[in-house]
């Protein structure tokens, strides 16, 4: 029998707990999906998701009786929320699909294992474990899951229509938990209807793309996205796997470089704003980071420029800059990037020595007279190696004040 190589959480007495409240009168309850499948690959186990028989106002009667916190998170759907010790159960009812239309679909419950599985999307998510960690696999995804053969259920194709969402699952889950070559049938169904891809909103896209960006083999499934034109529709016709390429290639390189949105700042650029749902943080970095390539790209690397990016934008957002010029090709040689990616790191970011007070009693009125003079003590520093003390630099910009004036 198939041992799970994880099951801390399944004997856990919270996950156990939830076996109790739900399986009676007659009723099963099965963990079910990333939850086992995680368990059979010695993955991490992050959320324990449940199936079974009992419908949702039955779930939620027996956690009331057993004052477990019960939360009604997709009842509609056959989806309850334990609460037990702090950790969210995810208990769904057992469902067959009536109709199928894109992102939703029209679902009866019921109590046949075999067609809730038919209606998931690929078949080592198709596993279902008892209390005991009994295995129950009504569509033989056991040799897929252990595999790490990623196969859609069924026909591949009335797979992805239910849901074209399952076009970037199939590559997500590909670079995450894949090995060896991509199924072949199911990468034809995705290139074929890669088309309904416009169907989805950006949010669910940014969602996988980011997750995609940060599994294991990226750059294989970025590259057969880019073969089958997918790429281009998510990311915008500029987007190129190579550049990330050029990134991967490296060993030892900060953690910066293993980020999703450091990544994809390298593999779209500042388009990835446009045709993605991202964060105002998120697009601030990508920005930021292009724009010290470019400086970087200008300057020619020189120390000076380098200490005056890490002065204007911090260690963190110049680190980024460099890994981007590496990922644009604005950086060539392997000595020079790594050079620069140590002094962004070493080099101890001076703290700006005047303060808008320090100005006053130095004789700078307030309003336009003092930002000029500001601006200006900010270049004498820059040239001055960051080295002044306040007494020094205040001494400096009143005479080069003095000097405009007369």
């Amino acid at each position: 029998m198939t041992k799970l190589q994880q099951r801390g959480w399944l004997d856990s007495s919270a996950v156990q707990r939830a076996f109790d409240v739900l399986e009676q009168d007659g009723d099963v309850a099965r963990a079910v999906g990333g939850t086992v499948r995680n368990s059979l690959l010695g993955e991490v186990v992050d959320d324990v998701d449940i199936a079974c028989t009992a419908l949702p106002d039955v779930v939620l009667t027996r956690a009331d009786a057993a004052g477990v916190k019960a939360i009604p998170t997709g009842v509609d759907h056959g989806t309850v929320t334990l609460v037990i010790e702090s950790q969210p159960i995810e208990v769904t009812c057992l469902r067959e699909d009536v109709e199928t239309h894109g992102r939703h679909a029209t679902v009866k419950f019921g109590r046949d294992w075999v067609k809730d599985a038919q209606r998931r999307d690929f078949t080592m998510n198709a596993l279902y474990v008892d209390r005991h960690g009994e295995l129950f696999d009504p569509l033989g995804g056991l040799d897929d899951c252990l595999n790490r053969h990623l196969r859609f259920i069924g026909d591949a194709r009335a797979r992805i229509r239910e849901d074209y969402l399952r076009i970037l699952r199939f590559f997500r889950f590909f670079a995450t938990y894949g090995q060896g070559e991509i199924n072949a049938d199911g990468y034809a169904a995705c290139v074929e209807l890669k088309d309904g891809l416009s169907h989805l909103s950006k949010e669910r896209i940014t969602k996988e793309v980011l997750r995609t960006l940060g599994a294991p083999r990226v750059l294989d499934a970025l590259e057969l996205m880019e073969q089958g034109g997918i790429l281009p529709l998510i990311l915008g016709e500029g987007a190129a796997s190579a550049r990330l390429a050029r990134l991967l290639e490296l060993e030892g390189l900060p953690h910066a470089a293993e980020e999703p949105v450091l990544r994809l700042g390298g593999v779209a650029g500042a388009a990835a704003s446009q045709h993605l749902r991202l964060s105002n943080a998120q697009k601030k970095r990508i920005e930021v980071a292009a724009e010290i390539a470019q400086a970087l790209r200008v300057s020619g690397h020189q120390t000076q420029e380098l200490k005056a990016l890490l002065v204007a934008h911090g260690a963190d957002a110049v680190v980024d800059g460099v890994l981007t010029a590496w990922m644009n090709g604005d950086l060539q040689d392997e000595a020079v990037l790594r050079e620069l990616l140590a002094f962004a790191q070493d080099w101890e970011i001076p703290s700006f020595p005047l303060t808008g007070k320090m100005m006053i009693a130095g004789g700078i009125p307030a309003g336009p007279e003092m930002g000029a003079a500001m601006k200006l003590a900010q270049q004498i520093w820059a040239s001055a190696d960051y080295r002044c003390s306040p007494e020094e630099l205040m001494a400096k910009v009143k005479a080069a004040v003095e000097d405009k004036a007369g």
